[in-house]
């Protein structure tokens, strides 16, 4: 199973931003370093929708009109 983000993964990715990076700079690197490992978790625990999946939502919902 996927482990989650460690203490040296959040100081790596911080400290590998431009030195002129700002606070929201650091928030959305944390912020997709945590969206990737969540969706490596659900991949791995087959909570992840496949190709065709996502397809066939989003073709029902363009059909039913719906947003978001």
């Amino acid at each position: 199973m996927t482990q989650a983000i460690t203490k040296e993964d959040i100081v790596r990715a911080v400290s590998e931003l431009p030195d002129d990076a700002t606070l929201d700079d650091a928030f959305e690197r944390l912020f997709v370093l945590h969206k990737i490992q969540q969706g490596l978790k659900e991949a791995q625990s087959g909570e992840a929708m496949t190709q065709e999946e996502v397809e066939t939502h989003f073709r029902e919902r363009r059909k039913s009109g719906k947003k978001g």
